[in-house]
C-alpha cells in the first residue's frame, strides 16, 4: 500500500495527516480557485498531495516501505482490510463506466469534464478509507484522535449557538463565509436554522446526529464511573440539542432510528439490566425535554412535514425525484450514465439519483458501499457484552463498530432526503471512519 511508504511511512506521520483531515471536513469551508472549476477543499489537498508525494518517492525509492519492518500480523490485517474495500469501490467503479457506455452507445449520451470528476471523487473516498486502514491504532493513536475530535466539536458547537444567538453578530462577518449559498433563507430566516461549520443545515444536521451516536454509545456500553457517566449525558443532550437547532426534520428522524436502535441493542445485548433500563428511561425524558422546550417556530416546522399536501418543502423534494423517476423507467438496469451536464443534479433523493445515472446494478454497489463495512462491524461487535468486557482499545474498537451500524442507519435515513455521498465535506468524515472499521475487523481478537 502506498500509504506505507513516502511521507506516510511513519504512524506518526499518518496520526497526523489523518488528524488534519479530521478537522479540516470538520470546520472548513471549500474554496472557489475559478467560477468554472469544482470547489476544492483543504482535505482534498492533504489527501491527493501525500498521495502523490508518496507515489513519487516510492519510484524513486527514496523511503524504504512500511513492510520492511512491521510485523507479519499488522501486515495480514491490514492486507485484509485493503483487499474488502478494493473489491467494494471496484464493483461500484466497474458500474460507473459501464452505465456511461451503455449510455453512450444506446441512448445518446456523452462524457464531460464534470463527469470524469465523478472518478476523483471515488478515488479521494478510496484514499481517505485506506488511509485510514494503514493507521495503526493503539491507545496513544486513538486519544490523539479524540482530542482532534473534540477540538472540532467544540468549534462546531460554539459557532452553532454563536450563528443562533447571533453572538458578537457572528451572522454579519463569519457566517457568511460558511453559508455560500444559504444565509438569507436560512440562517437569517424565521426561524432560524444553524448550519455550523457546514454550509446547510441538513448536512450539519446529520453530522451532529452520527457525533451524538457515539456518545449514546459511550453513555449506554462503556464502563463509566457516576461522573464519566453525567459527562456523556451531558454531551448526549449538547449535541442532540445540536441537531435541533439546525430544524432538520430528516435529521430529527434520523436521531430517532439512533436511539431506537442503540437502545434495542442495549435492551438484548446487556439481558436487561437495571442500570441499561435506566439509561434508556434517562434519554427518553432528556429527548421529551429538548424537544418540548424548544422555539415554537421549531414545533411549527416538524408539524408541517406531516401535512404533506401543505408542505412546500415536501411537495418540493416529490417534484424533483418524480422527474429521475421518469429517466429511471425508461433505462432501469443501467441508468443514464453520470451526465451532468445533460441531466438535472438537483435530485433530493440519493437513491434515485444513483439508480438514474447508474440503474439498479449501480445502486446495489451504492448500497454496499455503506453496508460492507456495517457486516465488519457487527461481526465485531456481535459477542460484545459491556458488563463483562475489560476497559482498552479492545472495548474501544468493538464501541466504535456499534457506534458506526448506527451512524450509517442515520446516513441511509439521510439519503432519502439528501445525500451524504455527493457532499465532499461529510463524506470525508465517513470515508475515515469506516477505514477505522475496515481495519478493526481485519484485526484479530
Amino acid at each position: 500500500m502506498l500509504w506505507n511508504t513516502g511521507v506516510t511511512s511513519n504512524n506518526n506521520n499518518k496520526l497526523l495527516l489523518i488528524c488534519s483531515i479530521l478537522l479540516s471536513a470538520m470546520l472548513l469551508p471549500s474554496i472557489e480557485i475559478h467560477p468554472s472549476l469544482p470547489r476544492v477543499r483543504l482535505d482534498d489537498a492533504l489527501i491527493f498531495g501525500a498521495f502523490g508525494i508518496n507515489v513519487l518517492l516510492y519510484i524513486t525509492r527514496r523511503f524504504r516501505s512500511y513492510a520492511d519492518y512491521a510485523p507479519r500480523y499488522l501486515q495480514e490485517s491490514e492486507g485484509r482490510a485493503l483487499r474488502a474495500v478494493t473489491k467494494v469501490f471496484l464493483l461500484f467503479l466497474v458500474s460507473i463506466i459501464v452505465s456511461n457506455i451503455f449510455a453512450i452507445l444506446f441512448l445518446d449520451g456523452s462524457v464531460g469534464f464534470r463527469d470524469v470528476m465523478e472518478l476523483v471523487t471515488l478515488a479521494k473516498y478510496y484514499l481517505a478509507i485506506t488511509l485510514a486502514i494503514s493507521l495503526d491504532l493503539h491507545y496513544g493513536e486513538f486519544q490523539t484522535l479524540c482530542l482532534a475530535f473534540f477540538i472540532g466539536l467544540g468549534v462546531m458547537m460554539v459557532l452553532s449557538w454563536g450563528q443562533f444567538l447571533n453572538l458578537a453578530y457572528m451572522n454579519q462577518w463569519l457566517t457568511p463565509i460558511l453559508a455560500q449559498s444559504h444565509l438569507d433563507n436560512l440562517v437569517n430566516a424565521n426561524p432560524p436554522r444553524v448550519l455550523g461549520t457546514f454550509d446547510n443545515p441538513n448536512v450539519m444536521g446529520i453530522a451532529s446526529v452520527m457525533i451524538m451516536t457515539l456518545f449514546v454509545t459511550w453513555f449506554y456500553f462503556r464502563k463509566n464511573d457516576r461522573a464519566q457517566t453525567l459527562v456523556l449525558f451531558v454531551m448526549v443532550g449538547l449535541t442532540m440539542k445540536q441537531t435541533f437547532l439546525t430544524i432538520s426534520r430528516t435529521a430529527l428522524l434520523a436521531t430517532a432510528t439512533v436511539l431506537v436502535f442503540l437502545s434495542v441493542w442495549g435492551f438484548f445485548k446487556v439481558y436487561w439490566k437495571k442500570q441499561i433500563i435506566l439509561k434508556i428511561g434517562a434519554l427518553f425524558l432528556l429527548t421529551l425535554a429538548l424537544f418540548f422546550t424548544s422555539p415554537r417556530d421549531f414545533v411549527s416546522r416538524m408539524n408541517e412535514a406531516t401535512n404533506l399536501e401543505e408542505s412546500t418543502s415536501a411537495q418540493g423534494h416529490f417534484m424533483r425525484m418524480g422527474s429521475a423517476f421518469e429517466f429511471i423507467k425508461q433505462s432501469p438496469v443501467l441508468g443514464w450514465g453520470t451526465a451532468k451536464d445533460t441531466m438535472d443534479t438537483t435530485v433530493d433523493d440519493e437513491y434515485a439519483l444513483i439508480t438514474r445515472r447508474y440503474g439498479v446494478v449501480g445502486l446495489a454497489f451504492y448500497l454496499w458501499l455503506f453496508i460492507r463495512p456495517v457486516k465488519g462491524a457487527l461481526r465485531k461487535s456481535r459477542f460484545f457484552n459491556s458488563y463483562a468486557s475489560e476497559p482498552g482499545m479492545r472495548e474501544d474498537k468493538t464501541l466504535l463498530s456499534i457506534a458506526f451500524v448506527a451512524a450509517t442507519l442515520a446516513i441511509m435515513v439521510y439519503n432519502i432526503t439528501a445525500g451524504a455521498f455527493y457532499n465532499l465535506q461529510l463524506m470525508t468524515l465517513i470515508a475515515l471512519y469506516m477505514g477505522i472499521i475496515y481495519r478493526t475487523e481485519g484485526e484479530n481478537d
